[in-house]
């Protein structure tokens, strides 16, 4: 078991898998905002706006929690995107379609920085609701623009009690 995540090693591998987990599922182009300029500087959960929390823990080679953050507007996008705009039954997709994507985003980063051949052990992604603050210390904090939609990426240390 290793000690822990590297802050600018982690920057770099969740910057990359982020950007290019929605290229590649969603087709929506997401950059790295600059920090006070543009729409993606803009906060998540500014006030009216409805804010979706996902979080997936990373149980090995490190633990770790990923938080994916966005508007209400963005997952409606995503499910556009995706489903045509189709709920399904009750509702379903547009819950799994954010909880795939951080799984995803999750598995790509854990590559990018341990290596393909890695063992990684991964908890169910999550919705997390009525702002659920941070278990652990706060390791990277992204903000990135979704064609002008801001999203937010984070990685937090955390020790589990087994």
């Amino acid at each position: 078991m290793m000690d822990g995540f590297d802050p600018a090693r982690s920057r770099d591998a969740l910057s990359d898998a982020v950007c290019s987990t929605f290229a590649d599922m969603t087709f929506i182009d997401v950059a790295p905002a600059r920090a006070g300029a543009g729409p993606g500087a803009r906060p998540v959960a500014a006030p009216g706006i409805r804010e979706v929390r996902a979080a997936i823990d990373v149980l090995r080679p490190v633990s770790g929690r990923l938080e994916l953050r966005m508007p209400e507007d963005l997952r409606a996008r995503i499910l556009d995107i995706l489903y045509d705009g189709s709920e399904g039954e009750g509702g379903e997709r547009r819950d799994d379609s954010v909880l795939e994507l951080l799984n995803v985003i999750a598995g790509q980063f854990l590559s990018r920085y341990f290596g393909r051949n890695a063992e990684v052990k991964l908890e169910l992604p999550q919705y997390l609701y009525f702002h659920e603050d941070n278990e652990g210390e706060t390791i990277v904090d992204l903000d990135f623009d979704a064609e002008g939609l801001p999203a937010r990426a984070l990685l937090s240390s955390i020790r589990y009690r087994y």
